[in-house]
Formats: C-alpha cells, structure tokens, sequence
C-alpha cells in the first residue's frame, strides 16, 4: 500500500479528476444513447495510464532542465508541487523512465484493443492524442501548452470516448468539446497564472506570458470564461443542443468565483504549495461542477 500510494506521488495522481471528470461527460451521453458501458470503463482505464504517464514524464523534462540550469547557475525554479519524489532522491531519472514506459504501454494496449474493432478512426485519434502528450513538456516554450492540453482534455477524449462506445461521432458532443476545451483551458490557466514571473524567468511562453502582464492575463481569463457561455449559447441558439442544456448556465456561480481568486494574485505571489492547491481546488470545483450539470441535461 505504502508503495502504491508513492508511485501515487509521483505521477501527480491528485490531476487524475481532470482526467475522469472529461472522461465523465462521453461516458454519460454515451451511455444514454445506449453505447457499451465495459468499453467506456476500459477507456477510462487507457487515459488513466496515459494521463499518469504524461505527468511523470513531464516532471522528468522539468527535473533535467532544473539540474541543468543549476549547473549553468540559470535562475530557475521547480513549480510548485512538481519533481518533489527526485528532489526528495527518492526515485532516479531512469527508474522514472521506465515506469512512463510501463504507463504509455498500458495506454497503447488499450488503444490496440479498440483499434482492433474500430481501425481507422480510433487509430487516427490515438496518434493524434500520443503525439500531443509527447509534445506538451516542450509546448510551453512555444505558446502551446493551454492549447494542447484542451484538445487532448475534451475534442480528442471526447470524440474518442463516444466512438469506443458506439462506433459513431456525435455532432452537439463535438460542439460541447469547445466550451469543455476552454474549462479545462481555464485549470492549467490558472496553474500559470500563478506561476507567471517564474515562467517568464525560465522563458516560457504562456498565454499569460503571453499576454504581458498580470493584469492583462486576469481579464483575458475573463474573456475565456465568457467564451464558454458563449459557444453554449449559440449552440442552443442554433438548435444543435436541445434547451434543456440552458442548465450548464448554472456553472456561472463557480467560474465566477475563479475570477475572484485570480484578482487577488494579481500584485502578490502565491505564498506556499498549500496556498496554491487551494487556488487550484476552486477551479477543479468549477470544472466538476460544469461536467456535472452537463451529465444532468443528458437525461
């Protein structure tokens, strides 16, 4: 037990209710549309795997570039909450390796298995969704990370999940992966947000690097949470939801609250770790609550 909740640690298995909250909202419409619930659970299982694996290897990429700018003596900090089991020498780099290579393994067996009922498509969205965790610990350098990891979160998983479970695409699933896209946009937004000056240290491009100050970063996350409602609305606007999906609206009352937590950082840092996982938690409430009301207005 003591070694399952280590390796628990090290791969960051606290991000893992993103993962399942996306996973959440196919799963849900899926199954009301009569889709085969064992492929949804072993799905669930396959973005588990990757999900972890992705995150070791992140911390990996992290970890080798703090050991290399501390012997170049570069100014550049760990994020918080981040390489805590190398920093700690409990876990070696290639121990490390090799259990990302046991993750990304599990992950790819699950894919062979749906490839080997549904060939293309799955196939197409698999190498799609590999190569984006592949890419992402370099993304933040070129302004992509947010990116990146809004379509794996929600175009990619969504479309994927759906499929594995009914062997079709669904058209108001597809448009609902815009506003989750941008939900989840918002979580690893915030992560960066706090982490703004020392981002712009090490030279990394994100959005509110991106952006150029705090300031500016705070009202552009105001203007993605207004994206969201937006592409809801025009979706019920133009009839491909049906209005009982006017109960997303709800979800206002979290994000709301985001934007709250994010004014007061605007001219201090985030004090310590357990400051910054309660900033995170509030939007981890915002996304669960989203996903949430939308397995609701499925019903």
């Amino acid at each position: 037990m003591k070694n399952f909740l280590f390796w628990l640690d090290c791969t960051r298995a606290y991000s893992l209710p993103m993962s399942i909250t996306a996973w959440m909202i196919p799963f849900a419409l899926a199954y009301f549309d009569g889709g085969n619930i064992a492929h949804g659970l072993i799905a669930l299982a396959g973005i588990i795997c990757a999900h972890l694996g992705a995150n070791l290897f992140d911390d990996v990429i992290d970890y080798k570039n703090y050991l290399k700018s501390r012997k170049e003596k570069h100014d550049l900090n760990l994020k918080k909450g981040k390489c805590r089991c190398f920093e700690q020498n409990l876990l070696t780099i290639p121990k490390a390796l090799r259990v990302c290579l046991f993750l990304f393994m599990a992950a790819v067996i699950v894919g062979i298995f749906f490839i080997e009922i549904y060939k293309l498509p799955v196939l197409i969205i698999m190498a799609v969704t590999g190569f984006l965790c592949l890419l992402y610990p370099k993304s933040g350098y070129f302004g992509l990370s947010e990116i990146i990891i809004g379509t794996i979160f929600s175009p990619l998983l969504f479309t994927g999940v759906y499929y594995v479970m009914t062997g079709e695409f669904c058209t108001k699933l597809i448009w609902l992966s815009v506003s989750f896209a941008l939900v989840t946009i918002c979580l690893l937004y915030t992560d960066f947000f706090l982490d703004y000056n020392s981002d712009k240290i090490a030279g990394k491009k994100t959005i509110p690097v991106l952006t150029g100050s705090k300031e500016n970063a705070y009202f552009f996350y105001i203007f993605v949470i207004f994206l969201i409602y937006a592409n809801l609305f025009l979706g019920i606007h133009s009839h491909i939801f049906p209005v009982k999906y006017t109960l997303i609206f709800i979800s206002i009352i979290p994000a709301l609250s985001t934007i709250k937590t994010l004014q007061k950082y605007i001219d201090k840092e985030i004090k310590d770790e357990k400051d910054f996982m309660k900033a995170m938690n509030n939007v981890q409430k915002f996304v669960l609550v989203f996903a949430i009301l939308c397995v609701i207005s499925f019903t």
